[in-house]
């Protein structure tokens, strides 16, 4: 019976061999596949996180260009606020009753009554009393 054994030992043994490389190779198989999903879903991460900043560069981009053209039609406005305020200086300057009004207006600022203005500016009493409520409007409008 040792005999019989040993007659069938090599083929018991390849048969254990291949049965273990059988197993082997499942395992690595399973092992590839969960690397490849994990690889999958890397490089779906990586497209998306791509996408993302692609998509934050373009609004990076139009808010800058937004920006600057902001900034250029503040610089135009504010020239053309000091443009308007020095032609209304020049206009004041060659009027006299402008500079007149000017002046009732600043005292109405500074407290004058229709009565001071009528004295000092010589303003008729409808024009004074129509000074002093445009004035009166306008400080509350500006509260």
């Amino acid at each position: 019976m040792p005999e019989m054994l040993l007659e069938w030992l090599p083929l018991v043994v390849s048969g254990l061999a291949v049965l273990l490389a059988v197993v082997l190779v499942r395992r690595e198989r399973r092992a590839r596949n969960a690397l490849e999903a994990k690889f999958e879903a890397a490089e779906l991460l990586l497209k998306t996180a791509r996408q993302q900043q692609e998509s934050l560069t373009k609004q990076f981009h139009e808010l800058r260009a937004g920006a600057i053209a902001m900034s250029n039609k503040m610089a135009d406005l504010s020239r053309q606020q000091d443009e308007l305020s020095e032609r209304q200086g020049e206009i004041s300057m060659q009027d006299p009753e402008g500079r007149l009004y000017s002046r009732a207006s600043k005292m109405v600022e500074l407290g004058a009554d229709v009565n001071e203005l009528m004295e000092e500016c010589d303003l008729p009493k409808a024009e004074a009393e129509l000074l002093l409520r445009l004035q009166q409007r306008m400080s509350k409008r500006r509260r």
